[in-house]
């Protein structure tokens, strides 16, 4: 998958996904994982800010996540009224399928990505031993001291360390130096919330307003980080690690491209977790490799899809799907919309469905 998210306008319809044959092959296990996509392509131009700057310090210990409890200021913050508004900027669509939320553009430029696949996406194991849960977020392998964006206008309410564990003078926060915007618009009755960690200076001070695309911050390696990258979460209703949501499901895609979205379950009706997954294009051969979220602890899933498996930025075309199940690659073919989310759902021997979840339409959504 390549992580490039153009902005994008599309008015609202209805999203429908076909499938044309299912079947099933003897498992065989990748040789090569996470094969890219797609091509990179460029965002908008930052608009660049001068602000105080808060700078890593030259050694720093390295903790692991903890869970911890909500403060009272965080019950409260989170109880308060919330007044909704539309996006400043209409130029990343809404939705397709009225229970979409295309909220949000790239945090960085595309052209800046150095990996054409998310480091890490949501709710896959960490990579560093030392933590034994999801990953809360999606990380973009950028070089240091890249140009950090606003993903969507709101207030800056968070620009320094100790975001994990709320205390400003907790330099060893395994967030490093991060950055929080309350957006001017919610979702659901709530309020929606984007953090971006692991800077290396931020371009912004809690209070100020910020539009779309503006710097906010540069990249960098501060915190629990392996190396250099952007840590982007979406958090929708509280801003604490319990309440982060899948970041391809709100990033709008780019022009000519759209995003699968799975439900990965045994015959049981149990969903399979790290599960390997392939999707294959019928029109370029090429293969891509992820795995359902790992874990439920932490991971909350979207309220309509209830997925367990997102893919952004796929081409719009047709595709394979591949689940191997009881040593067999179950298979089936999809098609991919552009502009919009594509869903499947899979059932074990039972086969695949790619009828929409028939949940009501959430209520309080922003409005074109």
């Amino acid at each position: 998958m390549a992580v490039s998210f153009l902005v994008l306008t599309l008015p609202l319809a209805a999203c429908q996904s076909a499938a044309t044959s299912a079947t099933s092959t003897p498992f065989e296990a990748p040789r090569i994982p996470n094969t890219a996509t797609a091509t990179l392509a460029s965002s908008s131009t930052p608009t660049a800010t001068v602000m105080p700057t808060v700078r890593a310090p030259e050694s720093r210990a390295i903790p692991t996540l903890a869970p911890f409890p909500l403060s009272a200021e965080q019950l409260q913050a989170a109880a308060a009224p919330v007044i909704f508004s539309q996006p400043a900027d209409a130029s990343a669509p809404m939705a397709r399928n009225a229970n979409d939320h295309f909220y949000f553009t790239l945090p960085v430029d595309a052209d800046l990505v150095r990996n054409a696949v998310p480091s890490q996406r949501y709710a896959v194991i960490e990579e560093d031993p030392e933590v034994n849960s999801a990953h809360l977020g999606l990380d973009f392998s950028v070089n240091s001291r890249t140009k950090v964006l606003a993903a969507a206008p709101g207030k800056v309410i968070w620009a320094s360390y100790g975001l994990l564990y709320n205390s400003v003078n907790y330099i060893e926060d395994p967030y490093g130096i991060a950055v929080v915007i309350l957006h001017e618009f919610g979702y659901e009755g709530g309020r929606l919330y984007t953090v971006y960690a692991h800077l290396s200076e931020v371009k912004v001070a809690v209070g100020d307003v910020v539009e779309r695309g503006q710097l906010i911050a540069l990249s960098g390696s501060t915190g629990l980080s392996s190396g250099p990258h952007l840590h982007f979460e979406v958090r929708a209703g509280t801003n604490t690690i319990y309440f982060t949501r899948n970041p391809e499901l709100w990033i709008a895609p780019p022009e000519g491209e759209g995003t699968l979205v799975g439900r990965v379950e045994n015959s049981f009706g149990y969903q399979l977790m790290n599960r390997l997954v392939e999707v294959r294009s019928l029109e370029t051969g090429k293969r891509t490799y992820l795995y359902t979220y790992a874990s439920a602890y932490r991971v909350l899933p979207d309220d309509y899809y209830e997925e367990n498996l997102v893919l952004g930025e796929l081409p719009a075309g047709r595709y394979e799907i591949g689940i191997p199940y009881l040593s067999v690659w179950q298979r089936a073919e999809i098609e991919i919309k552009p502009g919009a989310v594509t869903y499947f759902e899979f059932k074990g021997t039972n086969g695949y469905s790619f009828d929409l979840p028939a949940v009501p339409r959430p209520e309080n959504l922003p409005s074109n």
